[in-house]
């Protein structure tokens, strides 16, 4: 498909997995131009703010993703332990059963760190608060809710890290499958 004629979800979709596979700082112009089948001259034209503004597009893209796939099963009016495994299910979709990078953690270093940091921790915030909410929903007191929630987070990330560095995604698929019941575990 011409890239003029490409929706621009598509164009965010290419950018993303530039970004997710390079990192802030290794996804150049030209990366993200090849990606997009844009030239240089139209990726300006669309982002005019360059790089941080495309990076933040996606931001915002897979923010919204994000979203709808694992945030919105949180919010839903089904017992704790349906809306947990529900969204289980839709984060090992939206990070491609484990074999996507955190775009989250790749816009967390380098200068990208800088610039994009309030984003990122509001993102953190709003899914802590989405789980914590859910645990509270099943009995427990505010503070082991927000431990449990955080130190899930903690488990997701850290088995993204671990699955992209041994490029082996059977430690992800444990963490989620594991996941609500290690959350609703009586203390």
């Amino acid at each position: 498909m011409p890239a003029a004629l490409m929706p621009k979800e598509e164009v965010l979709d290419r950018l993303t997995r530039v970004f997710r596979e390079y990192g802030y700082d290794g996804a150049s112009i030209a990366r993200l131009s090849a990606a997009t089948g844009l030239g240089k001259a139209s990726l300006y034209h669309y982002f005019k703010g360059g790089k941080q503004e495309m990076a933040g597009a996606v931001l915002a893209h897979v923010g919204s993703k994000f979203s709808a796939l694992v945030i919105a099963p949180l919010k839903q009016h089904v017992d704790p332990e349906r809306r947990l495994r529900t969204m289980t299910y839709g984060l090992n979709e939206f990070y491609d059963q484990g074999g996507a990078s955190c775009t989250l953690d790749l816009f967390g270093f380098g200068s990208a760190g800088e610039l994009f940091q309030p984003q990122l921790k509001g993102s953190i915030h709003r899914f802590r608060n989405a789980l914590a909410e859910v645990i509270r929903a099943a009995g427990f007191d505010h503070n082991k809710a927000e431990t449990r929630a955080e130190d899930a987070i903690v488990t997701i990330q850290g088995a993204l890290v671990l699955g992209r560095a041994t490029g082996e995604t059977s430690v992800f698929q444990r963490v989620l499958k594991d996941l609500p019941e290690r959350l609703l575990r009586p203390a």
